[in-house]
C-alpha cells in the first residue's frame, strides 16, 4: 500500500532555538517556546506575529508551551522552575509559581478536566487543578531519571503516558499515583511518547538510542522498531487521520513512516539544523520547532478527491471512499445553502488517492496515487484493475491512459494497447476528444487511436474542460482563461495528413480569453461556470462574465439537467447547489450564435423569474432593445431606458422610486432631448437647483427663478441662490445671500460696485468682524462716506444707481431688446463725470 502526498510549505519563522510547538485548534496560529524565555503566537496564513510574550526576565529557556483553549490562556513551563499562565489576547499573566525542583520537561491540558500535567528532571509528574487556583491534586513517582514528556491517551483521557531518560515509558491513570505498567525496550533515554488515535491500542516513542518503537500497550510487547535517523529522536507522533507516522530527530530530519506498513515513505530536511519538537492540526497542518526557527508545512491538498458522472458521487477522505446518489436527493435548498444529502461508505481504498475520475458511463472510477492507480466499480467497488501510473483519465468509449515521468500508456480494455514515450516531462494528463499532455513551458494534443499530434500551444494549463460537444475547450492556466473552438469531424482530415511537430495549425481556433484564476470549471452547453481561488462562483459567455455568488470557497462537480442543479463541493465534502436552467443556458447559446429566431422561441418556455438574468446577459451583449423587453429589475429597467432615451418610462420609475439621483438623470436626459417639462419636474422632484438654475433664466422665468432663489437661500445653497437674485437684479438679495454667508469682503465691493448707497453698514459689519482675529486690518479700512474727498465720485454713483434702480422696475419687452441694448451700452457715469447736471431721468433706453 503506496502512500504518497503532497507537501507545501506554508510558514518559515527564523528565530531563536524552538523547544516547543503547538497548533491552535481553531485559528492559523502556531505557539512557539524559545530558548530565549519568550514565547510567540504567529499567524502562519498571513505571516505575522499575533503575540509575544516574555515568560521570563533572566531569559531562562522555554521547553513547553501550550494553548488552553477553553479559557484563551496559553501556559509555559521554564528553567527558572516555574509554570506561568497567560491570556493570549490581553498577555495578562494569570499565574506563577514554583512547581518543580528542576527543570520541567513538558506540560499537557486535559482535553475535557481542567487539568494540567508536568514532568520534570526531579523525575516526577504532577496534575494541577486549574479551576482551583492550581493546587497540586496528585503527584506520579516511579521514574528515576528526567521525565522528558507526557502525553494522554485520546481514547481514555483519564490515561496517559510518560518517556524517561530511564530508558522506560511508563502508562499511568490520574486516579493513581502509581503507573499501571511499564514498558522497557530501549537502549538509551526515552525523548518522546504518543498514542494511536484510532482503534489500535498502540503506542509510539523515540530516544536517544536513535530508535522509534510502536508498542501494543495490551499486550506491553514492541511490535515494531523504525530506524532511519541519524541523531536521538525528539518527537514522533501519530497522525489522527491519515496512516502516517512522523518523527523528528537531532540530525534535521523529518521522515514520515507508513503506520501500517511501516516503510519510510519520504523525507524532509529544512537546514535549519535539529528538530526539537512536532505538532500536527487541523486540516492536515503541521508544526516543526528547529535551532533556527519554526516551519509549518501542510500535507495533501485542499481540492477535494471527488468525481461525479451522471449525478452519482464518489468521494474520498483519506483511504475511505463514499458514495451519494445526487439525483435521488430531494433538492429543496436555496442558491448556495448547503444540499441534505446521505453519504454511503464505499470501502478503503489500496493506495493514498490524489485523485478519482468516473468512466465516460459512470460504471467505473480510477483512484490514483502519484506512482499508481485502481480502477473499480462504481456498484461494489470491486477493484477491476490497477497499475503503475497515474493522472487517470478516460476516453469517450472507456480507453483510458495514465502517465509516467517520460511516457503515456494507452489502455484498451484494461489492456496495454500502447506506450508512447516523450521527449519532455509530462506534468499532467487531460481528458476530451483528442487527449491533452503539458510539460512546464507547453500542451500537445493527441489522437488516442494513433497517438498522432494534433496541435501544440504554448500555454502550460493547469486544467482542460471541455463542453459536451466536444466543440471548445477551455485552457486555464494560473492567470487567463482561454477558450478554444475544435470541430471534431475535422479529425479524420487531420489523420490523413503528414504529421507536423506542432501540429495542425487549423485544428484549434481563438474564440475569446477571461483574465480568471480558476480551481474548477464546468461546461452547461457553451456556458462556462466556474470558481476562483479566492471563491468566486460565475459564469463567462463569449468572454463575457458574470457573477453568481462570492465568498465561496467550493469546486464545481456537475449538473443534472433534470433538476436543473449545478452542484459544488468543498475541502470538507460539504456540497452546495445553484439552479441553472437548462432552456436559459440554451437560449444563451443561440443567441451566441446569433440564432436569434430560434433564441426567441426557446424564451416563451423560460419562466419569468430568469428574465432579468437573461436581461443582465442581452444587456452584456449590446442588444439593449431586446434586453429592455425583458427587463423586471426596475433599477435595471431605469438604465436600459436612459442608454435607448425612453424618457417617459425612465421618468415614471425616477418618480415612483423618489430617488433622487434617477431624478437628475432623468431631467438631464429630458433636457438633452428637448423635453423641457419633464426636465423641468424631474429637477424640481430631485430638488436639483443647478439644473433649474439653468432652465429657469435660459428660458427667463423670473418668477420661477426667484422661487428658486428663496428656497435655495432657505436651505442655504448660497451659490444658487445668489445667482438666481443676480439674475433677477435683486441686488439687496444678493447682498443679503453675500452677508448671511459671511463672504463680507465681496458684499462690501458688491455693494461699491452696484448699490454704494448701502455701503456703509457693510464697511462696518466687515470691519467688526475682523477686529476679532486682525485687529491692525480693521483699522486700516476705511468708509468711502468718511472720506469724501478721497472718494469724490461717489455721488455721482449714488445718482447711477437710483437711475438703475428705477429702470429694473419697468417690465422690458424681448422685442424691444435690440433699443435696450443699445441703452446699455451707453457709459451714464462718464457721462455724469463730464456734466454733473445731466438730468438722468430724461434719459430713455432707444432715444440715446
Amino acid at each position: 500500500m503506496s502512500l504518497k502526498f503532497e507537501i507545501k510549505k506554508k510558514h518559515v519563522a527564523r528565530s531563536e532555538r524552538v523547544k516547543s510547538v503547538e497548533l491552535h485548534p481553531e485559528y492559523g496560529w502556531v505557539l512557539s517556546g524559545l530558548y530565549s524565555g519568550v514565547i510567540t503566537i504567529q499567524d502562519y496564513g498571513n505571516q505575522t506575529i499575533v503575540k509575544q510574550i516574555e515568560v521570563n526576565q533572566k531569559q531562562q529557556p522555554v521547553r513547553c508551551a501550550k494553548f488552553i483553549t477553553k479559557k484563551q490562556w496559553v501556559v509555559a513551563v521554564s528553567d527558572d522552575l516555574q509554570l506561568r499562565v497567560f491570556n493570549y489576547n490581553t498577555n495578562e499573566k494569570i499565574k506563577a509559581f514554583d512547581a518543580h525542583t528542576d527543570y520541567i520537561r513538558c506540560v499537557i491540558v486535559h482535553p475535557s478536566q481542567p487539568y494540567l500535567i508536568t514532568s520534570s528532571d526531579d523525575t516526577t509528574i504532577k496534575l494541577w487543578d486549574m479551576d482551583n487556583n492550581f493546587a497540586l491534586i496528585r503527584t506520579f513517582e516511579d521514574h528515576v531519571n528526567y521525565v522528558m514528556m507526557v502525553a494522554f491517551n485520546p481514547r481514555d483521557p483519564n490515561t496517559f503516558a510518560s518517556a524517561s531518560m530511564d530508558n522506560t515509558v511508563k502508562v499511568w491513570t490520574i486516579q493513581n499515583s502509581k503507573p499501571n505498567f511499564t514498558l522497557s525496550g530501549h537502549e538509551g533515554g526515552v525523548n518522546c511518547v504518543d498514542f494511536h488515535h484510532g482503534d489500535k491500542p498502540y503506542l509510539i516513542s523515540g530516544g536517544d538510542d536513535r530508535s522509534i518503537k510502536i508498542w501494543d500497550y495490551q499486550t506491553k510487547q514492541c511490535i515494531h522498531t523504525l530506524e532511519a535517523h541519524q541523531q536521538n529522536i525528539s518527537s514522533a507522533r501519530f497522525h489522527p487521520d491519515l496512516p502516517l507516522i512522523i518523527s523528528t530527530a537531532e540530525d534535521g530530519v523529518i521522515r514520515f513512516w507508513h503506520s501500517n506498513t511501516y516503510k519510510l515513505e519520504t523525507s524532509l530536511n529544512y537546514n535549519m539544523e535539529r528538530v526539537w519538537s512536532l505538532d500536527i492540526g487541523k486540516d492536515n497542518t503541521l508544526a516543526f520547532g528547529f535551532d533556527e526557527g519554526t516551519v509549518v508545512v501542510k500535507i495533501g491538498q485542499d481540492e477535494p478527491i471527488v468525481s461525479m458522472q451522471q449525478g452519482k458521487v464518489v468521494y474520498g477522505k483519506n483511504f475511505e471512499f463514499f458514495t451519494i446518489n445526487l439525483k435521488a436527493v430531494n433538492n429543496t435548498s436555496n442558491d448556495g445553502q448547503i444540499v441534505q444529502t446521505n453519504s454511503k461508505e464505499l470501502g478503503i481504498s489500496d493506495i493514498y488517492p490524489c485523485g478519482v475520475r468516473h468512466s465516460p458511463n459512470g460504471h467505473m472510477f480510477a483512484i490514483f496515487s502519484d506512482s499508481e492507480y485502481t480502477i473499480y466499480r462504481s456498484q461494489n467497488f470491486k477493484n477491476s484493475g490497477f497499475g503503475s501510473g497515474t493522472d487517470l483519465i478516460w476516453s469517450q468509449n472507456g480507453d483510458y491512459a495514465v502517465r509516467e515521468m517520460y511516457s503515456i500508456k494507452i489502455f484498451k480494455n484494461n489492456t496495454l494497447s500502447y506506450e508512447m514515450k516523450t521527449d519532455y516531462m509530462v506534468e499532467q494528463l487531460f481528458a476530451g476528444p483528442v487527449f491533452g499532455a503539458k510539460s512546464s513551458e507547453f500542451i500537445i494534443f493527441y489522437d488516442w487511436e494513433t497517438a498522432k499530434v494534433i496541435r501544440r500551444i504554448d500555454v502550460s494549463p493547469k486544467k482542460v474542460i471541455w463542453n459536451d460537444t466536444n466543440t471548445i475547450a477551455a485552457l486555464a492556466t494560473n492567470e487567463e482563461i482561454y477558450f478554444l473552438q475544435y470541430d471534431p469531424e475535422q479529425l479524420p482530415i487531420f489523420l490523413q495528413q503528414d504529421e507536423e511537430p506542432d501540429g495542425f495549425e487549423d485544428a484549434f481556433q481563438p474564440l475569446c480569453d477571461i483574465t480568471e484564476s480558476i480551481n474548477s470549471g464546468y461546461f452547461i452547453q457553451d456556458v462556462f461556470y466556474y470558481t476562483t481561488l479566492n471563491g468566486k462562483i460565475a459564469y463567462s459567455v463569449n468572454g463575457k462574465i458574470f457573477i453568481v455568488d462570492q465568498d465561496k470557497k467550493y469546486y464545481i462537480i456537475g449538473y443534472i439537467q433534470q433538476q436543473n442543479k449545478l452542484y459544488l463541493i468543498d475541502k470538507n465534502y460539504t456540497i452546495i447547489s445553484y439552479e441553472v436552467n437548462s432552456n436559459v443556458v440554451e437560449f444563451q447559446t443561440q443567441i451566441l450564435k446569433k440564432q436569434y429566431q430560434k433564441a426567441e422561441e426557446i424564451l416563451q418556455t423560460i419562466p419569468l423569474q430568469y428574465y432579468d438574468k437573461l436581461s443582465k446577459f442581452l444587456d452584456t451583449l449590446n442588444l439593449k432593445e431586446w434586453a429592455y423587453k425583458l427587463v423586471q429589475d426596475q433599477d435595471h429597467k431605469f438604465d436600459l431606458a436612459l442608454q435607448l432615451t425612453i424618457v417617459d418610462d425612465a421618468f415614471q420609475i425616477a418618480q415612483q422610486s423618489q430617488d433622487q439621483l434617477k431624478l437628475r438623470q432623468v431631467g438631464d436626459l429630458a433636457l438633452q432631448q428637448g423635453r423641457i417639462k419633464i426636465a423641468v419636474q424631474a429637477l424640481e422632484l430631485a430638488d436639483d437647483f443647478g439644473g433649474l438654475l439653468l432652465i429657469y433664466s435660459s428660458l427667463g422665468l423670473k418668477s420661477q427663478l426667484l422661487q428658486l432663489a428663496d428656497k435655495a437661500f432657505q436651505q442655504t445653497k448660497m451659490n444658487i441662490a445668489f445667482s438666481a437674485y443676480f439674475l433677477c437684479a435683486n441686488l439687496d438679495k444678493c447682498l443679503d445671500v453675500l452677508i448671511k454667508s459671511n463672504r463680507l469682503p465681496e458684499a462690501a465691493f458688491f455693494a461699491k460696485t452696484y448699490c454704494p448707497s448701502k455701503i456703509s453698514p457693510i464697511v462696518k459689519l466687515w470691519k467688526e468682524s475682523l477686529s476679532k482675529t486682525h485687529p491692525i486690518i480693521s483699522q486700516k479700512i476705511a468708509d468711502p462716506f468718511d472720506y469724501p474727498a478721497q472718494f469724490n465720485d461717489l455721488k455721482l454713483a449714488i445718482k447711477v444707481e437710483k437711475f438703475y434702480e428705477n429702470i429694473r422696475k419697468q417690465a422690458i419687452p424681448a422685442d424691444q431688446f435690440k433699443q435696450f441694448q443699445e441703452f446699455l451700452n451707453q457709459d451714464l457715469f462718464t457721462q455724469l463725470q463730464n456734466n454733473p447736471n445731466l438730468d438722468l431721468s430724461k434719459i430713455i433706453y432707444g432715444s440715446g
